[in-house]
């Protein structure tokens, strides 16, 4: 309804039968605007990506890669390293659960975030300063405790520094890195490449590491009690040992020993005839590592059967192709030996089972005994940590550092990684280490500890999946496996070129997040989409226009825009009211609204009000009634008929 050029008698200024609107323009769109009948209303809701989801350190997956889809290199590497000091160590070694949960897979191939990932992180070590440092607080002067300078401590001592706490670092080898350095094969991790990472942290000031310096015996329990705050990082760097017969004859291992001695440069051993007792990645890596240092063959003996094994599957097929050979449903029965040395092994067809601790043991098969030919005998069964030094009510047998939900094991004393959840992957010890770093800085500034808030992650079937074509995904080079396998240095998987990572980026689908598509802005037709610039999320609905015909929703790609209906929306602070001449609610009658009544109320009392003013001089007043509100030259008679008869005269 238009009041446009309206001009109301003063007499007649007033609503009648509630429905009359006042005389002003501004004040007519409020009660009439052009979206009155709407039921259900547009709303930009961001969820959460399912990738951002499974990322243990929360990175912001979705936002990084939009940047690189739009050449802004800088941006994206400065968004991971608000969650991932070490982008270019979990572009290489990360197992990556974000493309497990990608939703791109429902509809293609998903996208190939940890080579994305990698080439934020090398794009970030070329840089000549490190940008990561304007953004950093100046020292607050407290000093937190963190005993271990692997992927958990170096996150936690990050995230501090981003805190504004300095931190030392206790590392029990004598070089930093924990089981960055001694657990991961340098042809999956460069040594030099987790150099640059560690040097990038330590430039950012604050951040002390003491190499050689072992808890329990250079530093105590309650010396670690004299900081501010203490953080325990160890890891588990201790392999499990087997208990079968002739398990002490030289030439028998551990695998993460192996792979440690290999990954601090030192010399080792290793024959020709190699098996490698365990079904998981370490048992991989072994293998693989002997492979190259011996020049021989290699056999992963496992309880697990084939379908059962806990290798990665990309390292499964990476270690077919460089000639590990695999006896599933076996188990190793005993070491044979000639002088003390390995000679061989009797193998025996097994299943994987479990005691009444859940413990695994293994189910031979009576009859399938059988002996095999061997110089080298490597264990990888699993690891624990010596915790003899923590009071004893903080550990447990197994080598797991007790603590509460949060991680919190005794005052201000936090654990994180391996030593807390047992093996487990490097990024969910860089999360760790994050959480770590947050809720340190809540007990030191008596905050309360909370858990992680819910989201709402977006599934495959809220996108409008027409808007997106299919593109095979672009998989990661890799080097020759008769030229990788040769060479402890030779990296296996290699780097996307910048125009891969582009092209690779540029395959998300934005998951539940706007993206700038401009959809919305084209297709509404009453132009009630207000662009204030073409970047994600400066989109915003102009409610006075908006008919809800939620076409803007219909073709949203991403999921982002949804339907809210109109009567969830009541608070003033929060949306702009699009008010009616009656109550919008079902069953009011045409009951007036609120907004109508009190409008109805306030120019009553207005219109009383100036009926009652006395006039200077005792004149009439302006509308022409005498005080006592009848009209002049009326006589009382006339008025006491008209009330009597009705007006007839």
């Amino acid at each position: 309804m238009s009041v446009r050029g309206t001009r109301i008698p003063p007499h007649l200024q007033l609503p009648i039968a509630g429905v009359t609107p006042p005389p002003t323009e501004k004040e007519g769109q409020r009660l009439f605007p052009t979206g009155n009948f709407r039921f259900f209303r547009p709303v930009y809701k961001d969820k959460t990506p399912p990738c951002n989801n499974a990322c243990p350190t929360g990175e912001q997956i979705q936002k990084y890669l939009d940047f690189v889809k739009h050449e802004r290199y800088l941006d994206g590497y400065l968004t991971i390293m608000e969650d991932n000091p070490m982008p270019s160590v979990t572009g290489r070694v990360c197992y990556h659960p974000c493309e497990t949960a990608c939703n791109r897979a429902e509809h293609d191939e998903p996208i190939g975030i940890r080579s994305v990932e990698r080439f934020l992180g090398d794009y970030g070590l070329d840089l000549p300063e490190e940008p990561i440092k304007d953004t950093l607080p100046p020292l607050n002067g407290t000093t937190v405790a963190i005993v271990g300078s692997g992927p958990a401590g170096l996150a936690a001592a990050y995230h501090l520094r981003r805190r504004g706490y300095s931190s030392v670092i206790f590392e029990a080898l004598d070089k930093p890195g924990g089981m960055l350095r001694a657990g991961i094969p340098h042809w999956h991790l460069p040594e030099e490449v987790l150099d640059a990472e560690i040097a990038k942290l330590l430039s950012l000031g604050g951040i002390e590491i003491r190499t050689s310096t072992r808890a329990g015996q250079d530093i105590s329990w309650d010396g670690l009690r004299n900081y501010a705050a203490a953080f325990l990082a160890l890891g588990q760097d201790v392999g499990k040992r087997l208990p079968v017969e002739g398990i002490q004859s030289r030439g028998v291992g551990g695998g993460l020993e192996f792979l440690r001695e290999t990954g601090l440069g030192r010399p080792v051993k290793v024959g020709r005839e190699v098996l490698v007792i365990g079904g998981g990645n370490t048992a991989s890596d072994a293998a693989r590592s002997a492979i190259r240092l011996g020049g021989g063959a290699a056999t992963i003996v496992s309880l697990e059967s084939e379908e059962e094994l806990l290798i990665v599957a990309e390292d499964l097929e990476q270690a077919r192709e460089e000639g590990v050979l695999f006896s599933p449903g076996t188990s190793l029965v005993r070491v044979l030996s000639e002088n003390g040395h390995v000679t061989g092994a009797v193998l025996c067809d097994a299943r994987l089972a479990r005691d009444d601790n859940s413990a695994v043991r293994p189910e031979l098969i009576p009859g399938t005994e059988r002996e095999v030919v061997c110089d080298t005998i490597l264990v990888a069964i699993g690891q624990v940590q010596q915790l003899d030094w923590l009071p004893e009510h903080l550990s447990d047998s197994s080598g797991i550092i007790t603590a509460d939900e949060h991680g919190r094991v005794e005052g201000n004393i936090l654990v994180g990684g391996d030593v807390m959840r047992g093996p487990s992957m490097v990024v969910d010890a860089l999360g760790d280490g994050k959480r770590a770093a947050r809720d340190i800085d809540r007990l030191l500034t008596a905050q309360a500890l909370t858990p992680e808030p819910d989201v709402t992650i977006m599934p495959y079937e809220g996108l409008n999946s027409a808007y997106f074509r299919h593109a095979p995904r672009i998989e990661a080079p890799l080097s020759p496996a008769a030229e990788r396998s040769r060479s402890q240095k030779v990296e296996v998987t290699l780097a996307y070129s910048e125009e891969q990572a582009v092209a690779e980026a540029d395959r998300c689908m934005s998951c539940g997040v706007c993206n700038g598509c401009d959809n919305c802005y084209i297709v509404c037709p009453d132009v009630s989409v207000l662009r204030d610039a073409r970047e994600n999320g400066h989109y915003s609905i102009r409610t006075t226009y908006c008919k809800g015909c939620l076409v803007c929703v219909q073709e949203c790609p991403t999921g982002c825009l949804e339907k809210v209906p109109e009567m969830d929306f009541d608070a003033p602070e929060d949306v702009t009211r699009m008010e009616t001449a009656f109550a919008p609610y079902d069953g009011a009658h045409a009951e007036q609204s609120a907004f109508t009544k009190q409008l109805i109320e306030d120019t009553i009392a207005e219109y009383d009000a100036a009926r009652r003013q006395p006039v200077p001089g005792g004149g009439p007043p302006p509308n022409g009634h005498p005080p006592n509100g009848r009209p002049q030259n009326v006589k009382p008679q006339n008025l006491r008929n008209e009330d009597h008869d009705g007006g007839r005269p």
